[in-house]
């Protein structure tokens, strides 16, 4: 009995299912972080399962601000990892590998926290400021008490 083919997708579907542009998709290809499996007799592009999972990881990725080289790079260790025959000692520094990814993926989502928020006190000055009685001066005074580090810029309007 013949073991089935994987699926394949389009690249159409494929853009579909992890929610980017034909573009953006032919862009990670072209930068070397997605190989297609085949083309189909018309040349379009055929992806498998393991082309989603890299597309969603690399879109999870992009928020926080990592390189075309760090996900080339962390798409590696994960490439690597899922070889058979790696020693243990291999795979334990892959391991160690991914520890600092993932400790480095913390740092970017504090940051992105702290911008977020500060990005948020900014919106609702805005909102105090449309909303300001006229009597009262056309914009309150912004203070900002950031110690110096940008992790927590407090925005205080009168």
């Amino acid at each position: 009995m013949a073991a089935e083919a994987p699926p394949v997708l389009q690249i159409g579907d494929v853009a579909r299912q992890v929610g980017l542009s034909l573009r953006t998709v032919r862009f990670y290809e072209e930068a070397g972080l997605l190989t297609p499996v085949g083309r189909t007799q018309g040349g379009f592009r055929l992806y498998d399962e393991d082309a989603l999972d890299r597309l969603l990881l690399i879109k999870r990725m992009k928020p926080l601000g990592f390189t075309l080289e760090e996900m080339r790079s962390l798409l590696a260790v994960r490439d690597e990892l899922r070889l058979p025959g790696l020693t243990a000692e291999r795979r334990h520094e892959l391991r160690e590998r991914l520890r600092t990814w993932a400790a480095l993926a913390e740092q970017k989502l504090a940051d992105l926290r702290a911008r977020a928020g500060i990005a948020a006190d900014f919106v609702a000055g805005l909102h105090d400021d449309a909303t300001r009685d006229p009597s009262s001066p056309a914009i309150a005074p912004i203070r900002d008490d950031d110690p110096g580090d940008g992790q927590e810029a407090v925005t205080e309007r009168t």
